[in-house]
């Protein structure tokens, strides 16, 4: 059946700008919500992971590179810069095992029918890896071979937090942005798609949000907060 679809992705554990797209979402008349990876990496990992795992179905997840490392508790021996591995412990210790459980279990892609659309593909980076980076600019032959091997044509996906609705050949490839660490946007960023797609940016509260992340414990948490102040104007 062909549904409408809320899309957001790279969370990264910011609570209040979870809870204004969500309450966006739920004006919107969507058959779904599709995560499309990066939940708990960030200021408040638990009550972020509360919230998603709670939320009434249909809800479908995509794990993010960050899902994996924190799940997995990635250090500084897998290559990951020591800021990096520094909050990768923190988050995975201030989750329950069932959340760290949660976050392992899951899936590097979904596949729905969305209305108007038909076969829409989620992942968090590319289909090929959750680390690969598709961006607006990215030049399409080195965007081709990380479609190998899919029958969808359109992608819908996150990872570098800037949105964007593009073509690479025949394939339509919708960044859906970040929820809570966006760039080249002043709110916070997710889509709704079905019977075309919507770019959305939700406005929420942020200098309460600074001052709720600044109080987080966060390692980093002064950044986090002055990323939501002055979002960059390009991705990671």
């Amino acid at each position: 059946m062909a549904m409408r679809v809320a899309v957001i992705s790279d969370i990264h554990a910011n609570l209040p700008a979870l809870d204004a797209v969500l309450a966006d979402i739920d004006q919107c008349n969507a058959d779904a919500i599709v995560v499309c990876g990066d939940l708990a990496w960030g200021p408040e990992p638990a009550a972020t992971m509360d919230r998603l795992m709670n939320l009434p179905g249909p809800v479908y997840f995509v794990k993010g590179n960050a899902d994996r490392e924190v799940g997995e508790r990635h250090g500084a021996d897998q290559g990951l810069p020591e800021w990096i591995a520094e909050i990768n412990e923190w988050c995975a210790a201030q989750l329950s095992a069932a959340q760290r459980e949660f976050l392992n279990r899951l899936p590097r892609s979904v596949t729905l029918t969305v209305e108007g659309m038909g076969d829409v593909l989620f992942v968090h980076g590319s289909p090929r890896s959750d680390t690969d980076p598709i961006r607006r600019e990215t030049p399409d032959e080195i965007i081709w071979p990380m479609l190998a091997g899919i029958s969808q044509k359109t992608i819908a996906c996150g990872h570098t937090h800037i949105q964007f609705d593009r073509m690479v050949g025949e394939t339509r490839i919708i960044n859906v942005g970040s929820v809570g660490l966006p760039s080249a946007a002043r709110g916070a960023c997710w889509a709704l798609l079905g019977p075309d797609a919507a770019l959305k940016e939700t406005s929420y509260d942020y200098h309460a949000a600074a001052d709720q992340i600044r109080r987080s414990g966060c390692p980093g948490a002064n950044d986090f907060a002055d990323h939501i102040l002055h979002p960059p104007d390009e991705g990671p």
